[in-house]
């Protein structure tokens, strides 16, 4: 007798023996009970999840000869019964779409056969696999028949994808959907067969197994057909990765935690000892996304979740690697792989992309968003660690390493403070989020404004707050200082996010006049002030300036018009003497746009003198580096 593979030998016969659909099976069952059986059922499902063997089994329930009318409990043993199970019964015709889709065979095979009498059974039953195939007309040529068929007549369609059946088809049957088979119950069908067939099997290797078998019995059953051919009589989780090309799960562990560890070497060597043993990248990269997955769920759900298999592995070792990361890097890391998948499909460089893609998830501590950068800048107030952060920011500098300085201090040092060299080249238990050297500001600190403005003079510190144009609070009975105006207005608008001021970074306020504040910016900048515009930005500044103001004042934008510079980059004379060679540029004079008297002058205001040895030493620092280059700025004034 030639052999029968698992898939078929093993078939269930019963509705109990099926596995992992019970909601189906206790349906039909309670159908049968009450007489209340339907004429045409439709069976939806993934591939190998038993639609055909419900639909042979519902076949054998119906026309089982031991019993006087329809049964739940099919004899098996009986002419009808057998017959169905070996697929010849003469009043059970199955039919395979795919290779039937003419109309033509649909009307010689159904419509002529439906008027007929069973032979010998009760009743009549057609089996239509994968029905989505028909043509549109074969469909066409059912409809009349399904929606009101002889009552000898029953139809069970069967289909993976029910979206393509037609409407008219679905409203005339009673649909039911078959799920995906749990892993466990998968292993423990093959636990049954690896007993019955007197085979040694380790429980990990099963439950790989049936991993490997996507919630399908049938590609679970062939994979195991496949690993009984070798001829081994003990199936072992080693003998599975060998024969079916799977990585090793410990290998992948592996690598995992050197990504934990932030060791390329490490990482981009496991990924070449995989892939030399013949290992696709493809494969890799799913194996690597499902380990994320699996940690994912404990770090989640905690170790006591049913939801992760993983065989071979200790459950307290991946929580133990699940604590390393954090679960919104595990989120995104497992998106960049899905997207290295796609890619590898399409890309003559599929191992360039995978290393790099290797590299980038072990140095994802050293990666942060320009954005997040930029908020940080502006002391926009506390932001999210980077992606791989999992410790706090360390601030770069305290307040007590920078001490104000006299005004008659030459040296560079002094002007912006002194502080010991180790704490600057030598603390390597501070994290950065650049991806080389360099330090981010501590957004919960003072910010790099205060903390520079603190190197200004005594008798600057000591200033009133009125004759340093320094009040929050703008008298409507006094001139109004339109660019000490403005500046308070960038502040608060700052602490609402670095959008306002990204787009009002190149204005002016021009004017107050009858109630309208008047913000200009240089030609070419329409679509800036389209934004300003909308959602709500523009309330947001009006709200802002009439706190500032203590009145109501409206908003209005304007494009060209001979704005005058941004009172940030606007010269001014020195109130101290020039030296000899060309003077550098100073801090903008404080000016007002008002025809009203101007008050008296206020005392001079110490500035810091900028040299070459000053821009140079402050260049030197990586965050006032790293911020010109991106903006392309140069230093100014130090205030």
């Amino acid at each position: 007798m030639s052999y029968i593979v698992l898939a078929r030998k093993y078939r269930s016969n019963t509705f109990d023996e099926v596995v992992g659909q019970s909601h189906v099976a206790q349906t039909l069952k309670r159908a049968i009970q009450t007489g209340r059986i339907a004429h045409a059922y439709l069976f939806c499902g993934t591939r190998g999840v038993g639609k055909t063997s419900m639909a042979r089994i519902l076949a054998k329930a119906l026309n089982c000869q031991k019993s006087a009318s329809a049964t739940t409990e099919p004899c098996g043993q009986c002419s009808s019964c057998v017959a169905i199970a070996r697929g010849d019964d003469i009043d059970v015709i199955e039919i395979d779409a795919a290779s039937n889709t003419q109309v033509d065979k649909t009307r010689e095979v159904i419509i002529e056969n439906v008027q007929y009498r069973p032979a010998h059974s009760r009743f009549k039953v057609f089996i239509i696999d994968e029905v989505h195939m028909l043509s549109k007309a074969s469909f066409n040529a059912l409809l009349k028949t399904m929606e009101e068929p002889p009552e000898h007549v029953k139809f069970v369609l069967a289909t993976t994808e029910p979206e393509k059946v037609p409407p008219t088809i679905l409203s005339r049957c009673q649909r039911f959907d078959f799920r995906n088979i749990p892993t466990r119950e998968i292993a423990e069908h093959l636990k049954e067969i690896c007993r019955a067939e007197r085979i040694q099997a380790d429980e990990d290797a099963l439950l790989l197994v049936a991993r490997a078998g996507a919630g399908s019995m049938r590609d679970a059953l062939s994979l195991l057909d496949r690993l009984l051919s070798i001829g081994e009589k003990q199936i072992s989780v080693e003998l599975i990765e060998q024969s079916l090309g799977m990585p090793r799960a410990q290998a992948i562990y592996e690598m995992v935690q050197s990504i934990g560890l932030g060791e390329v070497k490490a990482v981009l060597e496991g990924a070449e000892r995989l892939i030399s043993r013949g290992l696709s990248p493809d494969t890799l990269v799913v194996s690597l996304a499902e380990h994320l997955r699996n940690l994912l769920i404990l770090r989640t759900c905690g170790p006591d979740s049913q939801l992760v298999e993983v065989p071979g592995i200790a459950i307290e070792e991946l929580t133990r690697q699940a604590e390393r990361f954090e679960p919104l890097v595990l989120t995104q890391d497992i998106a960049i792989l899905e997207e290295l998948r796609r890619n590898l499909r399409t890309s003559q460089a599929g191992r360039a992309l995978l290393d790099a893609t290797l590299v980038r998830l072990a140095l994802a501590e050293q990666f942060t968003s320009v954005q997040e950068l930029l908020s940080r800048v502006e002391g926009c107030g506390p932001v999210a660690a980077p992606v791989g952060q999992k410790k706090k920011f360390e601030p770069a500098l305290s307040q007590d390493q920078i001490r104000p300085q006299p005004a008659g201090d030459t040296p560079a040092q002094q002007q912006i403070g002194q502080h010991p060299e180790t704490d600057w080249a030598n603390d390597d238990q501070d994290d950065d989020a650049l991806p080389a050297v360099g330090r981010v500001w501590n957004p919960s600190g003072p910010s790099l404004s205060e903390l520079l403005r603190q190197q200004q003079s005594p008798a600057d510190q000591a200033a009133p707050p009125d004759a340093a144009g320094g009040s929050d609070v703008f008298s409507a009975d006094q001139p109004v200082d339109l660019p000490s105006l403005w500046k308070r207005l960038m502040a608060v608008l700052a602490s609402k996010g670095p959008g306002l001021t990204a787009l009002l970074k190149d204005a002016t306020l021009a004017g107050i006049e009858d109630g309208l504040a008047i913000v200009r910016f240089p030609p070419g900048h329409e679509p800036a002030v389209r934004m300003l515009d909308r959602n709500g930005r523009k309330d947001l500044i009006r709200d802002a300036l009439s706190e500032l103001l203590k009145q109501k004042v409206g908003v209005k934008f304007e494009v060209g018009g001979g704005a005058e510079p941004s009172p940030a980059r606007q010269p001014a004379e020195s109130p101290v003497a020039a030296p000899s060679r060309a003077a550098p540029r100073r801090q903008a004079s404080r000016l007002t746009a008002t025809a009203a008297p101007l008050p008296a002058p206020p005392p001079p205001e110490p500035t810091v003198r900028i040299t070459e040895e000053l821009r140079q030493q402050l260049r030197s620092d990586e965050l006032i580096r790293a911020v010109m280059d991106m903006l392309g700025g140069e230093i100014v004034k130090v205030e």
